[in-house]
């Protein structure tokens, strides 16, 4: 069998899927549908867990509520989950790539991009397109390949098992039973 794809989320993703936000949540269920069947595996920086705590709107850092706290803890500790360490190695590439990529500014999305890119890892999933996104293909891996740097899938059949109960109860030919009177009880 071969190895599952290894995809890094960075901590938007995260947060997106814990927020259940419109359009970003969908997505990223798939993705740990996709890892909970053993297709993929969603890989992590530590640092991520101090980082999943706001998220910025507009400008206006909004926390998460405390109670979303244990969800995102139980997430990570699922087995298709692996928490990579911050370590000398990734803090020094961090600041490396920081100075090789103009576009990249923030120290945090550094450890994440080194995280990556230390590993091999496939992919990198964000929705940050004003640090991360716009390096697409532009970062190296350590094998020298470049790191794919995209937002989560859209799920390519999303709703299947409801579209086909639905074929199914409109198919359905058979005629309906009538209600039970007490003149004609069914069998």
């Amino acid at each position: 069998m071969a190895d599952p794809k290894k995809v890094y989320w960075d901590a938007c993703a995260w947060i997106a899927l814990i927020k259940d936000e419109p359009g970003r949540a969908e997505c990223c269920r798939y993705v740990v549908d996709q890892a909970r069947t053993g297709n993929l595996q969603i890989w992590t920086s530590a640092f991520t867990l101090a980082e999943v705590f706001k998220k910025t709107v507009g400008g206006n850092p909004l926390k998460l509520p405390e109670t979303k706290d244990l969800e995102f803890e139980q997430y990570i500790e699922q087995e298709f989950v692996v928490v990579a360490q911050v370590d000398f190695d990734i803090g020094v590439l961090a600041r490396r790539l920081l100075r090789m990529h103009a576009k990249l500014r923030k120290p945090a999305d550094a450890i994440h991009l080194a995280t990556a890119v230390l590993y091999n890892l496939d992919e990198f999933h964000t929705y940050d397109e004003v640090n991360l996104l716009i390096l697409n293909h532009s970062v190296k891996r350590r094998d020298g390949k470049p790191l794919t740097i995209c937002t989560p899938p859209v799920n390519p059949m999303p709703g299947l098992f409801e579209k086909l109960a639905e074929e199914v109860v409109a198919t359905d030919t058979t005629p309906p039973v009538p209600p039970a009177s007490p003149e004609h009880p069914t069998a």
